[in-house]
């Protein structure tokens, strides 16, 4: 009986197990199809967008193309888009060399053959249509990676397009060691940027300019970071526009690594966001920090309970000469009328220049853990969370 009972379970289980495999592979599939029809649905979309190409033009080659625009051709041919293949194109639907951005060229070519007027009408220019038709074009291809998040990112709402920043014809250029705001440069492979980063971002963000010139600032001057180092001009979920999928904290951890933690005793604003307490691009403040200290740290935290007082010194010198060993900051008490004799806190009397102690004393001169720390502090009360070491 028992080993029937046995061989019931294992069946009951292997039914259960399977019912779990059906449903995870519906669960996959459906999954799929939903991707699917999302990618069809931005296609969809792209194609509404899309530019009206010349009516009954068809594709003729960059060959013909280059008969008349020789220059540009010849720059074309050392960019990368030259370089695509014909099967490489077939997903997108747009064919290799000039026209798979400025749509079939025969009617145009044949015109200006003719020299008929308006034959500029006939083709499309990305660089003198609206920017989202401009986009919708680089669209066919370029849809993945960092730029899945393009559509409803900050820069198309702003009215820019792909064209803005990047050129098409030409190669990418050699700059020189410094751009002309006399910062150095950051080799950032073949992107086809019109300028380099960060003066083609500065051309905008006279702000971030401003940021990255004071005493403290991130390495952008140097040449160690740029722009799109922490930012993805091309989207993000992350405002504003950060090249991570998590929070703020997330993307300056992964150079910051010393202050992760995770800590027995945590600092509530480094674990909640860094911008809280820095400034990124740079600050007059040392270490990036939005004010010097401690006036950002009074902001949130109140003066201590000791900063109007001091130790007697008078006191403590008069009794340590009694031969009694007492740690700092306590004197032997001998008078058995105030509970001696025995080592007691140190007596203090007011201090009359304490306001000016307490403004011009760095907090993280006592508080050195600020970011966090797994050690107590000890002989002050609250046990760890005075980040005193």
């Amino acid at each position: 009986m028992a080993k029937v009972g046995f061989v019931e379970n294992f069946k009951r289980k292997e039914v259960r197990m399977s019912k779990k495999l059906a449903f995870l592979i519906c669960l996959v599939f459906l999954f799929a199809i939903g991707c699917t029809q999302m990618e069809n649905t931005k296609k969809c979309v792209d194609s509404q967008r899309l530019p009206q190409f010349a009516k009954g033009a068809t594709y003729v080659g960059s060959e013909r193309c280059a008969e008349c625009h020789d220059e540009l051709s010849e720059n074309f041919k050392h960019n990368i888009h030259a370089k695509i293949a014909g099967f490489e194109t077939k997903g997108s639907f747009v064919k290799p060399g000039c026209e798979a951005c400025h749509g079939p060229g025969s009617r145009h070519a044949d015109a200006e053959e003719e020299g008929t007027e308006g034959a500029e009408k006939l083709i499309v220019n990305p660089a003198k249509i609206p920017p989202e038709q401009a986009s919708a074009i680089c669209s066919q291809c370029h849809t993945e990676g960092d730029l899945m998040d393009w559509h409803g990112s900050e820069h198309e709402m702003n009215n820019l397009s792909c064209v803005s920043c990047h050129t098409v014809h030409e190669k990418q250029k050699e700059y020189a060691a410094r751009d002309k705001l006399g910062y150095r440069h950051k080799y950032q492979g073949d992107k086809l940027l019109k300028k380099p980063e960060p003066e083609l971002c500065f051309g905008c963000h006279k702000d971030v300019l401003a940021e990255t010139r004071y005493p403290n600032h991130h390495p952008i001057k140097e040449g160690k970071l740029v722009c799109s180092d922490c930012h993805n001009p091309h989207g993000s979920e992350v405002s504003p526009l950060l090249r991570t999928d998590e929070n703020l904290n997330e993307l300056c951890l992964s150079c910051h690594q010393e202050k992760s933690g995770p800590y027995v005793f945590e600092h509530a604003p480094v674990t909640e966001d860094c911008s809280i307490c820095h400034r990124p691009h740079g600050s007059v403040a040392d270490n990036l920090l939005k004010q010097n200290e401690p006036y950002l740290c009074i902001q949130c935290h109140g003066l201590h309970f000791h900063s109007a007082i001091k130790p007697d010194t008078k006191y403590i010198i008069e009794n340590q000469e009694s031969g009694h060993s007492c740690p700092p900051g306590f004197a032997w008490n001998p008078s058995p009328e105030t509970g001696g004799p025995k080592c007691a806190p140190a007596v203090t009397v007011p201090e009359a220049h304490s306001m000016q102690k307490v403004m011009t004393t760095r907090c993280t001169e006592c508080h050195s853990a600020i970011h966090g720390s797994d050690l107590p502090s000890l002989a002050t009360p609250g046990g760890g969370s005075r980040l005193t070491r």
